[in-house]
């Protein structure tokens, strides 16, 4: 078995923070539909922020996987 296999079924997958972050970001932006219409700019300013932040939290990750297991090696783990 390959280490990537072996790795894989320690547990459940880690769910990335960015990932979260980024979904929370439409939360406020739907929450903007419901509302007066003088709440929809601030509503649909703080989606954007959260998503802003998101990917930048996507950003620094990537940088900070390049030196361990980037998303690459595992993609094309069997080429190897």
């Amino acid at each position: 078995m390959s280490q990537s296999q072996q790795h894989a079924s320690h547990g459940p997958p880690k769910t990335e923070r960015w990932v979260l972050v980024m979904a929370l970001a439409f939360l406020p932006v739907i929450a903007a539909l419901f509302t007066p219409e003088s709440a929809r700019i601030a509503l649909v300013g703080i989606g954007g922020l959260t998503f802003i932040a998101g990917f930048i939290l996507m950003y620094r990750e990537s940088r900070r996987s390049r030196d361990s297991d980037s998303l690459r090696r595992l993609v094309h783990a069997d080429s190897e």
